[in-house]
């Protein structure tokens, strides 16, 4: 049986502890900004002052105006 040890690819980023240094996305229409964990289709936005992340973004929209979030693809 072979044994090994898993790295963390260097190219991504760890979460960063403090909520004010995660990553944010800012609507392109209205400008309202979110936090975002995960990366692509797995992305899951947060309001900002959800410091616990708790409580996702769930109908993949912008919260102010509707307009669609990027990360999951749409038939």
């Amino acid at each position: 049986m072979a044994s090994g040890t898993l790295i963390a690819p260097t190219d991504r980023a760890l979460p960063a502890a403090d909520p004010q240094l995660r990553p944010r996305y800012t609507c392109p229409r209205c400008g309202h900004l979110l936090r975002v964990s995960g990366l692509g289709r797995h992305r899951v936005y947060f309001e900002l002052d959800d410091e616990r992340l708790d409580d996702p973004v769930m109908n993949r929209v912008c919260p102010e105006c509707g307009h669609g979030l990027p990360g999951k693809n749409r038939p």
